[in-house]
């Protein structure tokens, strides 16, 4: 033990450090207290889809207080046998918990983003509010997740709806794609001419994104949304 406090107490010199750094917690300032806190919750079983994806309803309030029109982008559908996805952060999986996964119903399954566009003084940009993986003409009820409080986990990445048998050959190529997506909002990835997986930005940075899931009037999910906190709820 003496050694190895020799060897602390070196590495403090070494680095300019003084001798009791590190032996005393520092309470984190309020501000601090504010960002590491969970999000609260906004999304409720029982939203209508008109509420949950609002379009056409004229200029609405974002989080931070503007207004925009909201406008949909749709990808291809992904190629998932069986309805088997992942919605998960393919590019920080290496340091995340395991991703969450979903049967729907259908083997192709269409996928949309509601996004807001800005300009910058690099052009005109957008930031997506809202994801949905299914078919969101056939939703009956929006319910929370059988698991209570799941929610996807966005770090450095972006989030994606991919196919469950590729999600590693996605998550190989999502580092390189993820520049694309302040400009197009979504991006599709194909591997081996199929679309694996749809990529999307994430709308307030990282964090851990609400979900919830589309019933039809089958037993099995038709669709699963991510509310990517811009809107006002």
């Amino acid at each position: 033990m003496h050694w190895i406090a020799d060897i602390v107490a070196h590495t403090k010199s070494a680095a300019g450090l003084p001798p009791r750094w590190g032996e005393e917690a520092t309470p984190l300032t309020p501000e601090e207290e504010m960002e590491d806190a969970p999000w609260p919750a906004r999304l409720r079983s029982g939203m209508t889809t008109a509420e949950l994806l609002p379009y056409g309803a004229g200029a609405l309030v974002t989080d931070d207080e503007e207004t925009h029109e909201l406008v949909r982008l749709v990808a291809k559908p992904v190629d998932a046998p069986g309805g088997r996805i992942t919605v998960c952060d393919p590019v920080s999986m290496a340091w995340q918990g395991p991703p969450t996964q979903l049967e729907l119903k259908g083997d192709l399954l269409p996928v949309e983003v509601a996004v807001i566009r800005y300009a910058t003084a690099r052009g005109e940009l957008v930031r997506p509010c809202v994801a949905v993986v299914g078919d969101v003409s056939a939703v009956e009820s929006w319910v929370e997740p059988p698991v209570p409080s799941t929610r996807l986990s966005i770090d450095v990445g972006c989030g994606a709806f991919i196919a469950a048998d590729d999600v590693a050959l996605v998550a190989a190529k999502a580092d390189e794609l993820t520049t694309e997506l302040d400009r197009q909002g979504v991006f599709t990835v194909e591997v081996e001419d199929r679309v694996s997986g749809v990529l999307f930005a994430s709308g307030d940075g990282p964090g851990d994104y609400e979900m919830l899931v589309g019933r039809g009037r089958g037993a099995r999910p038709v669709a699963l949304l991510v509310d990517l906190r811009v809107l006002s709820r």
